[in-house]
């Protein structure tokens, strides 16, 4: 039914616009024109329409009023606009009359001769025939819009204010409209019946922002200053926001307060609109007028610090303290010794605004105190606000305090002690509640974001209680930030306490509870990555001196050693952290007299670490890390705890390491590592290198046999490798009892039989290219001997075993040629290289094939 009439209406407003312009186009019609106008006008008495349609339609006819206007200006003295703004009042119904009264009336006011003041008040008066909620809105709102760039700006005290108005008039021709369009949007929500009332509230909230333009443009008068907005201006708007005593108008009308005026009025009103807000209506939504302010005085702080950055970054360039120009300020120092000129630095340090602003905040004004002690009275006049509320308020005051006064971390110690008392003495339903918890993760992440330096944030005593009172799930994404940050920044953790501070934040990854323990497999990816950033954490504990770099591990494997299986993937940083440690007393021996006790002391912390990780069902990475603890103890010469590390891997080896794969790989980390070892005595070493070729000869597979027990060789030619190739060629040197063991170990006739024993396993295999790959590698081993001048391994081993494989390939029935491709290549570079040696050692000419 509604679109109907609105089309009708449309209908009839375009017809009469169209007579309208018609008449108006020709000479001596204006009055035709204007009655044309009042029919079309006569379609906004509709009190069928619902607010949106009546809207469509209002838009229609304000442009045809807008051509009228346009051309009565135009024509003005011809009709000369004083008359006919007297005739137009004649018009038979008020809201036509009213519409071309304020057509004509504001035309009227932007010509030199018209008594602007008394105009504004005769339309202000006489808007008031109309009462109709919606009608008289539209009607306000049309004369806002019509008179916005007419009002006039005159001081009070010119001569001509008091006939052409002043910015006074103009501003309580504003607030007048303001208030009467405010009684009229309120009065909106008793039309009707009582079962309408939510399509009635939602009426209102479309057109609330036809009251609100009035506060838009009292913010856009030109002139208006801080102490009449405080003691004229405010003062009665708030007025009428309280008297409304109205939910929907005092919450939107304080927000537009909030949004339209600039932030230097409010920070000069803030204890009168602070003081406002006591006086709602109970069912106002506090939080949401609160936060609002302090969130945009909030963001004006932060704004104000970034110009007064720039700013400082000017004066230093203007000053020439960049050192681009310092001869020539120079030279002009000089010519100006006994003149009264000052740098920019001086000027600025001296000016007004850098003795009386800090981040735009006046000196004399504590902002946060204004909003902590407001904050404190409205828990006292509203002790029922819920959790909720306090927590998002509390939020803001936070932000607030970082932009305002990022140095003054009490204020945030404050925030957050009262924060975690609220939350000890609120119920389970309050504490849980979603709104609830978005708002305190929101507060406990905003300290870490926002300050570049994590220990700045653990430096607020009650930073740490307030997060522990968390979800997990809360708990969790803050220390997923926390190690971010961390990890962005790289900075060493130098600090005892700022260590115990970052782990004690990271608490819920290396402890996870609630749901995320429950939902969350050890072996997950997730989990994963978490402890993988743990542990690269604990990487960036340091201290240049040793014994204090140790005290910070002793703390973080106090606090990871609460993660149960999941310290397989944080010990090992651990490990590697005390290795380094371990290496940096050994270069400093000349300075700690007693290194070798501290370093011993160090072995045995990491036997623990690593014994821990064994547990955990890593064993094969225990075996590893035992290995790699190993070789840095024989490197600082502690050989008991380098054979202790050795037993306790093999030991992990005969006990855990079941696949045979995993078998032949750990053997290959214990050959590599005994291999480089130069600090055993003969007997250790003996004990460790033999049991290792034992390990390698009892392999389930024969190719995995065959390659242990050759590799394994290496552990009876120790070949440094900045031996030049004299020393290659020297006789073999076989250890005694009383020399230094693993550093000189060459034992020609055990070299031997290990390739021998190797060839007898690889002549084992059933597999023919199997066989051939490893009598080729077995070769290549031969040659390697030969060349660094073990004797036992002579030209007729050589010989042999090239006779052996040539045999094997030309037996082409025994294989398929596919699969001896890799060997035969193999072999040919072998052979290509044997014969590049006879070139320049005359050893290799007695090789042939």
């Amino acid at each position: 039914m509604s679109n109907n009439t609105l089309q009708e209406a449309l209908t009839e407003v375009r017809q009469q616009e169209s007579q309208m312009r018609r008449c108006l186009e020709h000479k001596g019609k204006i009055m035709d024109a204007v009655k044309h106008a009042s029919t079309l006008l006569a379609e906004l008495r509709s009190s069928t329409l619902p607010p949106k349609q009546y809207y469509e339609l209002y838009i229609v006819v304000f442009d045809a009023l807008a051509y009228l206007g346009a051309f009565l200006k135009d024509s003005h003295p011809q009709h000369h606009l004083a008359d006919l703004y007297e005739l137009v009042q004649y018009a038979g119904n008020i809201v036509p009359r009213l519409y071309l009264m304020i057509t004509v009336g504001t035309v009227y006011m932007g010509m030199d001769d018209a008594p602007v003041k008394e105009i504004m008040k005769d339309m202000m008066e006489m808007c008031r025939g109309v009462q109709h909620p919606v009608r008289g809105l539209f009607l306000r709102y049309y004369l806002s819009q019509r008179s916005r760039d007419k009002l006039p700006t005159l001081p009070e005290g010119d001569e001509n204010a008091a006939t052409k108005g002043s910015l006074q008039d103009s501003i309580q021709f504003v607030i007048t409209n303001f208030i009467e369009m405010n009684k009229l949007w309120v009065r909106l929500q008793h039309q009707g019946h009582s079962r309408e009332r939510d399509k009635r509230t939602a009426e209102r909230q479309e057109l609330q922002i036809l009251v609100g333009s009035n506060l838009v443009r009292l913010s856009q008068l030109e002139g208006i200053d801080k102490t009449y907005y405080r003691e004229a201006i405010l003062p009665a708007i708030l007025e009428q926001v309280v008297q409304c005593r109205d939910i929907l108008a005092q919450e939107y009308l304080l927000d537009v307060i909030t949004q339209v005026f600039p932030d230097d009025f409010h920070l000069a009103t803030l204890d009168i609109f602070l003081d406002t807000i006591a006086n709602l209506n109970p069912g106002v939504s506090v939080r949401r007028i609160v936060i609002t302010m302090i969130e945009r005085l909030a963001a004006y702080a932060a704004r104000e610090a970034e110009n007064e950055t720039n700013t400082v970054a000017k004066q230093l360039k203007e000053a020439h303290l960049d050192g681009t120009k310092e001869e020539e300020e120079a030279d002009k120092g000089k010519d100006k010794e006994d003149g009264d000129e000052k740098d920019p630095l001086t000027a600025a340090a001296e000016s007004p605004y850098t003795e009386e602003y800090h981040r735009g905040i006046p000196a004399s004004m504590d902002l946060f105190k204004v909003f902590w002690d407001h904050f404190l009275g409205l828990l006292k006049v509203r002790p029922d606000l819920p959790l909720e509320d306090q927590m998002a308020i509390l939020g803001a005051l936070t932000k607030l305090s970082m932009n305002a006064y990022p140095e003054r971390l009490e204020f945030l110690d404050q925030i957050f002690s009262h924060a975690a008392e609220k939350l000890k003495a609120a119920d389970s339903a309050s504490t849980s509640s979603k709104e609830t918890v978005d708002a305190l993760l929101a507060m406990v992440l905003a300290p870490i974001n926002y300050y570049s330096r994590l220990l700045t944030v653990l430096s607020v005593p009650s930073y740490l209680e307030l997060l522990q009172s968390q979800t997990a799930a809360s708990q969790r994404v803050v220390a997923i930030a926390v190690i971010d940050s961390v990890l962005k920044e790289q900075a060493h953790i130098t600090d005892i306490g700022d260590a115990e501070g970052v782990f004690g934040l990271l608490q819920i990854l290396i402890v996870p509870r609630g749901a995320a323990a429950q939902s969350e497999d050890e072996e997950s990816e997730d989990v994963a990555a978490d402890q993988a950033k743990i542990a690269k954490v604990v990487h960036l504990l340091y201290h240049k001196d040793p014994d204090s770099h140790y005290k910070l591990l002793v703390v973080a494997r106090k606090a990871l050693s609460a993660g149960g299986q999941l310290r397989k993937y944080t010990y090992p940083a651990l490990v590697f952290s005390t290795l380094r440690i371990a290496r940096r007393y050994k270069a400093r021996e000349s300075v700690f007299v007693d290194w070798m006790q501290r370093t011993t002391a160090l072995f045995k912390f990491i036997h623990k670490l690593i014994s821990d990780v064994s547990i955990t069902g890593r064993a094969e990475y225990a075996l590893r890390l035992y290995v790699d603890a190993a070789q840095v103890a024989d490197q600082c010469g502690a050989e008991e705890a380098a054979y202790e590390f050795f037993v306790q891997a093999f030991t992990v080896y005969e006990e855990a390491v079941s696949d045979s794969r995993a078998q032949f790989q750990a053997i290959c980390i214990f050959i590599s590592a005994l291999q480089q070892t130069r600090n055993f005595s003969l007997d250790n070493y003996k004990l460790l290198i033999s049991k290792t070729a034992v390990y390698g000869s009892k392999l389930l597979k024969k190719p995995d046999q065959c390659r242990a027990v050759y590799m394994a060789s290496h552990l009876w030619w120790t070949v440094d490798e900045d031996d030049d190739e004299e020393d290659e060629a020297k006789e073999p040197v076989v250890a005694e009892e009383d020399e230094s063991g693993s550093a000189s170990v060459r034992d020609g006739k055990r070299v031997l039989e290990c390739l021998q024993r190797a060839l007898r396993v690889a002549d084992a295999c059933m597999d023919v290219a199997v066989q051939v790959q490893l009598f080729v590698e077995i070769l290549n081993r031969y040659i390697y001997y030969f060349d660094h001048g073990n004797s036992e391994i002579t030209v007729k081993y050589i010989n042999g075993l090239v006779e052996v494989i040539q045999n094997n390939f030309n037996d082409d029935g025994a294989y398929d040629a596919q699969n001896i491709e890799a060997p035969k290549k193999y072999f040919d570079r072998t052979l290509d290289y044997i014969a590049s040696q006879k070139e320049v050692d005359e050893r290799y000419e007695s090789i042939v094939w």
